[in-house]
């Protein structure tokens, strides 16, 4: 079964203050504000018309993540998987007049998924404001009950593969099209919800500017720098302003075989094998470790 989904299209969030974030994004993820649709704010890191969408509310949540189809057709395809794996579908109209077509559907534990008809690339490539530049949103990280489930039905439904996973199923990392060794994982958690979301920069020595952005606001890394074993990609993590984990990451595996057997890999106790978490040896702090972001209630999906 090959992916239906190219690559991660967008993420969506609430704020109770979405200028705060949309300010925090910009100074310190360096992605810009690129429009307004109502009380949302639509931010891009390239030409991408929105890659991160963040909508006034009542808690800090996460709503709904995008995943770019690999044609229109592949989203008739989707409905049909979606349907025969008896999960929800919240909505067949695209969420934005910017996508073409999509459908929206829900994992038997309430994440919220839109396939969808790429973003239209209208927006500026250069622009002003502070000098780092993300490439794009990467990858995200949700939380589960049963990641084993999950992982089962993000297959069934959009034919993402299983790229490794730990051995009690902790952490399941899954591929797109695109080969990336992981657009989606899950980790294992009392509640569904979200961990981090990660962007992808051009190279290590952006790390430091991310890392000197956060001095002027008397903040500190959560983690890293380090290079992760699966996905072989450095990371360095931070919190921002409303508590979001976020990723910096760059040089991620390329998988070029789409029927390589997943592997499966010794997290070690409480992720204590090195070799899985971080090749140069520092563990996770329990921030890490712990950290979990909400899903938005049902009725107030929005991307």
């Amino acid at each position: 079964m090959k992916p239906l989904v190219q690559r991660l299209g967008y993420m969506s969030v609430y704020a109770t203050d979405p200028e705060r974030v949309a300010e925090d994004t910009a100074n310190n993820i360096g992605a810009r504000e690129v429009g307004r649709e109502g009380d949302s704010i639509l931010m891009s890191s390239n030409q991408r018309h929105a890659e991160y969408i963040i909508h006034k509310g009542e808690a800090n949540v996460h709503s709904v993540c995008g995943l770019e189809a690999v044609s229109p057709d592949a989203i008739d395809e989707v409905k049909r998987r979606v349907q025969a794996a008896g999960l929800e579908i919240v909505s067949d109209v695209p969420s934005r007049a910017a996508i073409q077509k999509s459908i929206t559907f829900a994992t038997s534990e309430g994440h919220v998924f839109e396939v969808h008809t790429p973003m239209p690339n209208d927006r500026p490539g250069r622009y002003a404001g502070p000098g780092l530049r993300p490439r794009a949103v990467d990858h995200v990280n949700f939380t589960a009950a049963d990641p084993a489930l999950w992982a089962h039905e993000m297959n069934a439904s959009c034919g993402l593969l299983l790229s490794e996973r730990t051995t009690g199923h902790e952490i399941s990392w899954m591929r797109a099209a695109d080969g990336r060794h992981h657009t989606v994982a899950v980790v294992k958690s009392d509640g569904a919800g979200l961990h981090h979301t990660s962007w992808e920069y051009h190279s290590f020595q952006d790390f430091k500017g991310l890392a000197d952005a956060l001095i002027p606001e008397d903040r500190r890394l959560v983690w890293g720098p380090g290079r992760h074993g699966a996905g072989d990609n450095l990371f360095l993590y931070f919190l921002n302003s409303a508590d979001f984990l976020l990723e910096c990451t760059a040089e991620m595996e390329i998988i070029h075989d789409d029927y390589m057997e997943p592997r499966v890999v010794d997290p070690g106790e409480n992720l204590s094998n090195y070799k899985v978490v971080n090749q140069w040896g520092a563990l996770p702090p329990i921030e890490w470790v712990d950290h979990f972001t909400g899903l938005a209630p049902e009725s107030s999906h929005s991307a």
